[in-house]
């Protein structure tokens, strides 16, 4: 038995480590949950992290919503993604703003900069926008990215090549509305629960033996 819980713990660590091993930047927003008034102020912050070596040297994004549910009042705050790939000079990217229409915005930046200097603007992770609403009817709508990987969803990084990202969304819940979120997958516990699985078996197989 004790060898047994012994190779699925060796087995679990080796899965973490490939997991590190290829993990990717991630996109999160934050909050991934929230729950408001009508009338109430809705804010949700964009994030990318876990660059590493990596830069962020372009993207485009369409940040899609239900337009009804929030959007008659709207603003975003991109300045600290045009810093990090910018560097605060206006004439070192090529940044746009497309307000699409109500529950699509388009967000999109190159920076004209080397990768050195990229690297040297951007921390492991920063902020890339900060969008604000105003909820404006009963309801819930998932706030995230698009899903065409070339014009909704791109990433560049070092020497220009694509950049891949996992991609997280939030959930916006207004008056009567409700959030369903899932709980996010652990491979600790999966590990344990083949743990607690293989264990009875192995007992069995030792009786039998005997």
């Amino acid at each position: 038995m004790n060898k047994t819980l012994a190779r699925l713990a060796l087995v679990g660590g080796a899965c973490l480590c490939a997991l590190s091993a290829t993990a990717a930047p991630v996109v999160t927003f934050t909050p991934a949950s929230q729950h408001v008034n009508i009338g109430d102020t809705v804010v949700v912050d964009v994030s990318i992290s876990g660059l590493g070596s990596e830069v962020l040297s372009a993207f485009d994004l369409n940040f899609l919503w239900q337009g009804p549910l929030m959007g008659s009042t709207r603003s975003i705050d991109a300045t600290s993604a045009q810093l990090a790939l910018g560097g605060g000079d206006p004439l070192a990217s090529v940044w746009a703003i497309d307000t699409v229409a109500s529950g699509n915005w388009g967000l999109q930046a190159v920076s004209l900069l080397d990768d050195a200097t990229l690297a040297g603007l951007q921390a492991d992770d920063f902020l890339l926008a900060r969008f604000t609403f105003r909820a404006d009817t009963d309801g819930a709508t998932t706030f995230g990215l698009g899903s065409d990987p070339d014009f909704e969803r791109s990433f560049g990084g070092l020497n220009a090549q694509a950049l891949t990202v996992t991609i997280g969304s939030a959930c916006v819940a207004v008056g009567t509305g409700q959030c369903t979120v899932p709980e996010p997958a652990s491979l600790l516990l999966t590990t344990v629960a083949l743990a607690g699985a293989a264990v009875p078996m192995a007992l069995r197989r030792r009786r039998r033996g005997a």
